[in-house]
């Protein structure tokens, strides 16, 4: 796996050969004012990974949601579904905060997104998909 987007609210990688982006939320992010380079990183990520695609979206880090990002959010995930996302496996904080926001995200652009609140478990599912439906 490769790291491509190193920020101190959050890191990116791609499995090129598995078309899987996983996606680490850090702390930061939940204090932060603005991510002027959050949209960029994800569209030069996105152009490395075709339709069918998987995103592990740790989110476990954070000290809750960052409703200024709102709008980041939203664009992000209009960004994946135009892309060709086949399945999202989010893992939460086991507070539920995190969760209902991403549902809300989730419901209102249609995503095929599965929360976790153990990492292992989000990844056995999203090879398991893969392995069930090859990009």
């Amino acid at each position: 796996m490769q790291l491509v987007a190193y920020r101190p609210e959050y890191r990116i990688y791609l499995d090129s050969l598995l078309n899987h982006i996983t996606y680490e939320r850090q702390e930061e992010q939940t204090l932060v004012q603005n991510m002027p380079y959050f949209l960029a990183d994800w569209q030069r990520i996105l152009q490395r990974v075709q339709p069918g695609f998987t995103v592990l979206c740790d989110v476990s880090q954070t000290l809750g949601p960052n409703v200024r990002l709102v709008p980041l959010y939203v664009q992000l995930r209009e960004l994946l579904k135009e892309s060709g996302i086949s399945a999202m496996a989010e893992v939460h904080p086991s507070s539920l905060t995190m969760q209902s926001l991403s549902r809300l995200l989730g419901q209102r652009l249609a995503l095929p997104v599965h929360r976790f609140t153990d990492r292992s478990e989000a990844e056995y599912f999203l090879l398991g998909y893969s392995l069930a439906h090859p990009a």
